[in-house]
């Protein structure tokens, strides 16, 4: 292991705390990077938000110039691993000129968000590991290599988790079981599905999931699941820490949501969204929506 993935690694490890991040910047500055290491350490300082609104925006102009300035050094690698397609990945902002968006994109001194197609990913998982202390990983592709994925240990250090591909390679069933017996994704807190090809045997697996208990956010929204995903749902004793589900443009009956919203597993839920419920074979006219605040029994 480099020193740099020593230190990403111990980032990563604890995100919360500045602590690795400012002994990182330290070791910088010995080695010849000032820049960089102010960089950092501007940014930590701008987390935490003291100082006067005039103080908290000199900050601003300084971390901003201090990346424009090294944009191409700092930014140049990560626009390499996210490849030509970062328009359609929503990662724009990775061009070869300065782009404000990137000052928002780089948080305590470091990107933590990216969008990667999951081949690619799979292939850069070291550099990546010497490069950001990534918390939020979105991919694309994700259907052609689920089950090396589900074996990768960089999922580990994730906090969120998103799969977006809606036409290309979307997950499947096979796939979500896949990721059910990942034993890397214990860290999730969030973990968003919408728009693949889960199914109900998709749901079941996840149900089944141990890690699934540290999730607070899932989204299953469009998969083509039915009531028997709901009462997989609302059975999984794994569930009990859910406090939003997403399930949109799929097919329930008002039965199959009174039996999800009865849940006992489901006590800390408090935001549903559903959409409409099918009401003795076509879609009523009444159409139900429970947004915000669900009602527990």
């Amino acid at each position: 292991m480099t020193h740099e993935e020593a230190f990403i690694q111990a980032m990563r490890e604890a995100p919360n705390d500045d602590a690795p991040r400012l002994i990182y910047a330290d070791w910088l500055e010995e080695h010849g990077q000032a820049d960089r290491a102010e960089f950092i350490r501007v940014q930590c300082r701008l987390a935490r938000g003291t100082g006067t609104a005039s103080e908290q925006a000199g900050l601003r102009a300084r971390a901003e110039g201090l990346l424009r300035e090294h944009w191409n050094e700092w930014v140049g690698p990560l626009r390499a691993l996210v490849g030509p397609w970062r328009d359609r990945y929503g990662e724009r902002w990775l061009g070869e000129e300065y782009h404000p968006e990137g000052l928002h994109r780089f948080r305590r001194g470091f990107v933590d968000a990216l969008t990667l197609d999951a081949a690619n990913f799979l292939r850069n998982v070291t550099p990546l590991k010497r490069l950001v202390p990534l918390r939020e990983l979105r991919l694309w592709g994700a259907g052609r290599c689920a089950d090396r994925l589900a074996g990768e240990p960089y999922l580990a250090s994730l906090s969120v988790l998103s799969f977006t591909d809606y036409y290309d390679a979307p997950l499947t069933a096979s796939d979500a079981a896949a990721l059910a017996d990942s034993p890397y994704l214990h860290g999730l807190s969030a973990l968003y599905l919408g728009r693949n090809s889960l199914g109900d045997d998709g749901v079941e697996a996840l149900a089944r999931a141990p890690w699934l208990e540290h999730v607070h956010v899932l989204d299953l929204s469009d998969n083509g699941l039915s009531d028997r995903a709901l009462h997989a749902l609302a059975d999984s004793p794994y569930v009990v820490n859910l406090r939003k589900l997403f399930l949109q443009n799929n097919y329930f009956s008002s039965a199959g949501i009174a039996v999800l919203r009865s849940s006992l597993h489901l006590r800390f839920l408090t935001h549903l969204e559903h959409g409409p419920v099918i009401q003795h074979g076509p879609v009523s006219s009444r159409n139900v929506f429970l947004l915000g605040e669900s009602e527990r029994p």
